[in-house]
């Protein structure tokens, strides 16, 4: 296979992917800040930090077991006691059992919660826009290459 024509699938691909994951990131920080916006506030107690252990092997066989800590917060509406684990994670562990946090939840359906700090909402649409925002130009640059080394030998 000529360079131009690699260069060129290969621009193709991540320039693909790159798209892909800035619509993903818009899409999860619009639907963030949408539910955000209609959401009450309340505090909430960080009542238990539950950790998830990952483990991966290398290629070298070498074992790596990676922890993270996420916390339950517990908060109250209307006399009404309602708890959730924070689908986001971290080690070390970004708060203490005891410690107190702002909550957001939805107004028609409490259970529906999740810390309203800026990492714990946009955490997620950061990551994957941030990956989409590095794969979108070196597939660009890649791809023109491509077409500018195919188009020179032809």
């Amino acid at each position: 296979m000529h360079n131009g024509r690699l260069f060129t699938i290969v621009g193709g691909i991540f320039g693909l992917i790159g798209l892909v994951l800035l619509c993903v990131g818009i899409a999860l920080a619009a639907s963030t800040a949408s539910f955000l916006a209609s959401a009450n506030q309340t505090e909430g107690t960080v009542v238990e930090l539950t950790a998830r252990t990952t483990t991966t092997r290398s290629s070298g066989g070498h074992i790596r077991r990676d922890t993270s800590w996420y916390p339950t917060v517990e908060f109250t509406v209307d006399a009404r006691r309602y708890s959730f684990q924070s689908s986001t994670g971290s080690n070390p562990p970004s708060h203490k059992e005891g410690e107190s946090v702002p909550v957001a939840y939805d107004p028609d359906d409490p259970s529906n919660a999740r810390v309203a700090s800026f990492w714990s909402a946009f955490l997620a649409p950061l990551i994957v826009g941030g990956l989409g925002v590095v794969f979108t130009p070196i597939g660009a640059v890649l791809f023109a290459k491509g077409r500018r080394i195919a188009r020179l030998r032809a």
